[in-house]
């Protein structure tokens, strides 16, 4: 028997209570869009490797992956093996992070692309794995995803998304790769006798979707730019015993809570973004080390070898910089299976030691020195790579 769905309702949702919700997360749009145009371009790099991480741990959430956030960070490293595959994945998870980095690398957002591209060359992420036939999945997923988003886009429409995500719901009900999928009922022989249990549905790839929606948001003029929205397409939204209002409902209140959860990263780069002009500001705008400690504070810990390969550091520039950040109090060294990570770190900002100048001169001292010498190898290569 059917288990009841409790938006299986006799009537539609009322106009009001849809109207409620398609307000609040207009407004919350709105409001991204906004405190994007008013970001520094520290602030956009703090913003856009806080977004890649984000996307891609609700991807493998999504995918099937129950146990990838605590994996993430030593998998990343190339210290643990992936996430656990089910039954219920549809492919590996290193065919999902693969597929995500290569597609948002590139992103129009330059800030994005760039920060896309960082992560990927600094990954680790199935480092002995050669890409299988089943990953192959992953790469259609993202193309079906593009191609339904670029459809349920029209012309002529106000700037706001609820009609086009009305269509995409619609194209992605009536799709074979994203449709929800049935329980499957399996039987066993027990002592002669035969026992049917119920599995769970495996997982349709609407991470995929999330990765592509931007695009409908920006082809209607609700957005500028055209961001990934982790987690707002749902299953639950594709369930065909919905009423429309329903379905709309839960459209608008999974869109809202994506775009709140962006939100929440805009002003998390700032407050990174005021910690760093605090403790590095004093450095030029393309030092190493602040490169680094973004990627280390937004993204995951890092090895000397992933910093050498993201940032073009040589491998005694990786001990400068990471002694460098230690002192500044802005990362520690710990040590996993043998290898050594740098790991971001955030002091107080109402922190303040018993002699500032003692303090500090160390940690400047070292960061300038570094930054300096950087300089002059930088304009020794310009000087090679002239003419004659």
């Amino acid at each position: 028997m059917e288990r009841f769905h409790p938006l299986a309702a006799d009537t539609d949702a009322s106009p009001e209570e849809l109207a409620l919700a398609q307000g609040e997360c207009a407004l919350a749009l709105g409001r991204l869009d906004g405190l994007l145009a008013s970001l520094t371009d520290t602030e956009k790099r703090l913003f856009c490797v806080g977004l890649l991480r984000a996307v891609l741990l609700s991807a493998l959430a999504q995918a099937g992956f129950a146990d990838a956030e605590h994996r993430f960070n030593a998998w990343f490293a190339g210290l643990d093996r992936g996430p656990q595959e089910t039954p219920l994945t549809a492919c590996s998870a290193y065919a999902v992070v693969r597929a995500l980095l290569g597609e948002l690398s590139h992103h129009p957002w330059e800030p994005l692309a760039d920060a896309a591209q960082t992560i990927a060359l600094a990954a680790r992420f199935g480092a002995d794995r050669p890409m299988q036939a089943e990953d192959a999945l992953a790469e259609e997923a993202i193309g079906r995803a593009i191609t339904l988003a670029k459809r349920a886009g029209a012309d002529d429409e106000p700037p706001l998304p609820f009609a086009g995500l009305a269509r995409l719901h619609a194209l992605l009900r009536a799709d074979p790769l994203f449709a929800p999928l049935e329980r499957a009922v399996r039987s066993f022989s027990f002592g002669g006798r035969e026992v049917a249990v119920e599995q769970a549905a495996p997982r349709t790839p609407l991470w995929a979707v999330d990765a592509a929606l931007g695009r409908l948001l920006s082809a209607s003029g609700t957005w500028v730019h055209a961001l990934p929205c982790a987690g707002a397409v749902t299953t639950e939204a594709l369930q065909p015993q919905l009423w429309p209002g329903e379905r709309a409902l839960l459209a608008a209140r999974g869109l809202h809570v994506s775009v709140t959860r962006l939100c929440e990263l805009v002003v998390q780069a700032r407050r990174r973004a005021a910690l760093m002009r605090e403790q590095l500001g004093h450095l030029r705008s393309s030092a190493r080390a602040p490169q680094v400690w973004i990627l280390l504070a937004g993204f995951a810990p890092l090895g000397l070898d992933q910093m050498a390969a993201a940032f073009g550091i040589s491998r005694r520039g990786t001990y400068a910089i990471g002694n460098a950040l230690v002192a500044a109090r802005m990362a520690r060294r710990e040590t996993v299976k043998g290898k050594v990570l740098l790991v971001a770190e955030e002091p107080r900002r109402d922190w303040q030691p018993a002699s500032l100048d003692q303090a500090t001169a160390l940690p400047r001292a070292a960061l300038a020195e570094f930054d300096a010498a950087m300089t002059d190898i930088d304009q020794l290569l310009a000087r090679s790579s002239g003419p004659g």
